[in-house]
């Protein structure tokens, strides 16, 4: 039980950059290829990937820069630094992007995309090779009507609440849709207590106190983001409608919705070119095999080498009109005939020595780095022996006094009660 509640919280970063790096290699083959593709005779060393996406939002945008490493299952990106990265808008105005992180750039200065404008970027890496994408018109702007919440049983049988979305463009121009989200919710340490206890260095030797636990360390808050492509294509509708459309479900016994829950819903319309790229990447990034025999005739990307056109970099300029909406829900609007997601908080023994002849040095060496290792945290408050006699301590694991374990102290920005 607490195994899996740490798999929850890990970030999905690693996991989605490993996706997309390997959804990209597989686009490059179709588009690259006039025969199957085979990456068993290729070296995918040194391949630029390029996550670069602006919208139609106010905003610093930003540009992720790496390379693959590795080969098959063992496929990982490393960052791309001191680069030097310009998006043109029109072939007239430059909005240039400085390294804010090892392989993340931000632009200089806030900037939209405009509808019906046409941007193109460039990129220069350290080593001179220069690449440049096709140029890119900016769609029109979309509005996102309704995100809303209903509690369902799934195919399954498994109850919980969904999340749907409904958007319309009378104009009918849309028509080229993707959605993602950003989830968050509020999680508190069941039993968070006001003390700890730390081991400390005397002169006699290793010794213990108790100390203060923070408050903040009762309530936290843990973001995630969407690592699905959602994609639309309303062409073939009689109108321009989505209706109803899921976009996520949630169990009733996860802890994403144990207490007090938000997602902020975004919807992208988008060009065909890139429907088009991401729809092949959808399809190839839950294959089992993602290196199998492929016939050609996919969408690639729309990055390459200015002096060797034919030479892509794996990835995609994207320039599309971003629209948003969020909700906020407690467990029990929905859920709250429900019993809620609960932490495992059975007691957890410190490491016992093999041998029990070994003196209570040793003994307290090993209760000493069982605390440092962070894992535990006091459940109750214990009473501290005098030197000389060994303590006993009860411990949970540290989610149970610790909300740190599974998010952060302070509430977003945009977070209400």
């Amino acid at each position: 039980m607490i195994e899996k509640g740490f798999f929850l919280f890990q970030s999905n970063f690693e996991t989605f950059s490993r996706r997309v790096v390997l959804g990209f290699l597989v686009l490059f083959g179709l588009n690259a290829c006039t025969e199957p593709f085979d990456l068993s005779n290729e070296n995918i060393e040194d391949f630029l990937v390029v996550n670069a996406r602006i919208t139609d939002e106010l905003t610093n945008h930003r540009i992720v820069l790496s390379r693959t490493i590795g080969f098959g299952n063992n496929v990982r990106p490393i960052y791309e630094s001191g680069a030097t990265i310009v998006v043109t808008e029109n072939n007239a105005t430059n909005y240039s992007f400085s390294e804010i992180e090892s392989g993340i750039y931000e632009s200089d200065q806030e900037f939209r995309a405009v509808s019906g404008q046409e941007y193109q970027l460039s990129i220069r890496t350290q080593n001179g090779l220069s690449y440049r994408s096709d140029k890119v018109i900016a769609p029109q702007q979309g509005s996102l009507d309704e995100v809303y919440v209903k509690r369902m049983r799934n195919e399954d049988g498994v109850d919980g609440v969904g999340i749907f979305v409904n958007s319309f463009d009378p104009s009918g121009n849309s028509k080229f849709y993707r959605f993602g989200y950003e989830e968050t919710f509020r999680v508190s340490a069941p039993l968070w207590i006001s003390v700890d206890v730390e081991p400390k260095l005397t002169p006699d030797g290793i010794g213990f106190r108790l100390v203060e636990r923070p408050e903040s360390q009762k309530v936290c808050y843990q973001t995630q983001l969407s690592n699905n492509i959602n994609l639309v294509n309303t062409s073939g509708f009689a109108e321009d409608r989505i209706q109803d459309l899921p976009i996520r479900f949630i169990p009733a016994d996860d802890i994403v919705v144990a207490e007090r829950y938000s997602i902020l819903v975004n919807q992208f319309i988008q060009t065909q070119e890139a429907q088009s790229f991401y729809r092949v990447l959808d399809d190839f990034s839950g294959s089992d095999n993602l290196f199998a025999q492929i016939q050609p005739g996919f969408i690639g990307g729309n990055i390459f080498l200015e002096n060797d056109p034919d030479t892509k970099a794996l990835g995609f300029f994207d320039v599309s009109s971003l629209s948003q909406k969020r909700v906020f829900f407690d467990h029990d609007d929905f859920l709250g005939d429900l019993p809620p997601f609960e932490l495992d908080c059975e007691e957890v023994v410190p490491p016992q020595p093999a041998n029990s002849n070994i003196s209570i040095e040793e003994r307290l060496e090993i209760l000493r780095g069982f605390i440092i290792a962070n894992k535990a945290r006091l459940k109750v408050p214990p009473y501290i022996p005098p030197p000389g006699e060994f303590p006993t301590f009860v411990f949970i694991p540290r989610e149970c006094g610790d909300c740190t374990a599974l998010g952060k102290a302070e509430a977003p920005e945009f977070w209400i009660e």
